[in-house]
């Protein structure tokens, strides 16, 4: 099937609605997944508006919906199952919420008194045979295609980038173990002179590769790591079938700066609104 990929300044509803769906199957699939490494009753999804709740456990930072409001609908019922649920668990109800969505979705969200929690830029980029050729490394720089033996290395990475080599992030589960039993999910390390230097992420469905974060140690930024591990999951994703990628970053962060020299544009500036049950 042909999917649809506009052009111009200002991409439509079709392609948000694409964006977002493809991002919450790739999260209901790792949140799935997690529940069946860890066994763990309070890792779970639930239907959400035409999206899925996400929840790895009371109050965890992971905690999400992803892509409600998009599928016509808009069911009251099922939204009291995640409030309930989400409060018999101890956790707020965190909702990315495309701009996109209905406004029946909206005025449900406002009725029930959620709250404005943050604002992130959705970007992507058209991928074809033309734009996703492998750019050449530096001397002395490897990308490694992560196996799960090596994956708690790659966890530790993104752990110790995410966080300045500070403490570390408290999320319950490893993402690592959990990727490395995923199909549909892939890992990369960046080697400098043989030593683990970032790493990134990168998940795809529905013809849509959903780029992950990206985390680079502090003694090997400004180097140029992120638009190598940009370009290396663009070809992966091109290998994989995908026409289009997306990510998720701050406005006018060192992130969005790297993802625009690499051809990304901003679809849509998404806002994501809290409730605390």
């Amino acid at each position: 099937m042909k999917h649809f990929m506009p052009h111009g300044a200002f991409p439509g509803s079709e392609l948000a609605a694409r964006l977002e769906l493809a991002e919450a199957a790739c999260c209901e699939a790792f949140c799935l997944a997690a529940a069946r490494v860890y066994g763990r009753a309070d890792i779970f999804t639930l239907p959400a508006c035409g999206g899925v709740a996400a929840h790895y456990g009371p109050g965890d930072m992971l905690n999400a919906v992803k892509g409600p409001g998009l599928r016509g609908a808009v069911s009251e019922a099922e939204w009291d199952a995640v409030e309930v649920t989400f409060a018999a668990n101890r956790s707020p109800v965190a909702v990315d919420v495309s701009p996109f969505a209905e406004s029946l979705f909206f005025e449900l969200l406002r009725a029930r008194g959620y709250r404005i929690g943050g604002f992130e830029n959705v970007l992507y980029r058209q991928i074809d045979a033309a734009n996703s050729r492998p750019e050449s490394l530096k001397q002395g720089w490897e990308l490694e295609l992560v196996t799960p033996a090596r994956a708690e290395l790659w966890t530790s990475i993104m752990n110790r980038g995410f966080s300045n080599e500070g403490p570390e992030p408290p999320f319950s589960v490893n993402f690592g173990k959990v990727r490395a039993t995923l199909a549909n999910a892939m890992m990369l390390l960046l080697l400098i002179d043989g030593a683990p230097a970032a790493g990134a992420a990168l998940s795809c469905s529905e013809g849509v590769a959903h780029f992950g974060g990206a985390a680079v140690l502090p003694a090997y930024r400004g180097r140029g790591a992120q638009r190598a591990l940009t370009a290396a999951r663009i070809e992966l994703a091109h290998e994989q079938g995908c026409d289009v990628a997306k990510l998720d970053v701050l406005g006018g962060s060192i992130s969005h700066r790297n993802a625009a020299a690499s051809g990304f544009a901003v679809a849509y500036t998404r806002p994501q609104m809290v409730k605390t049950l």
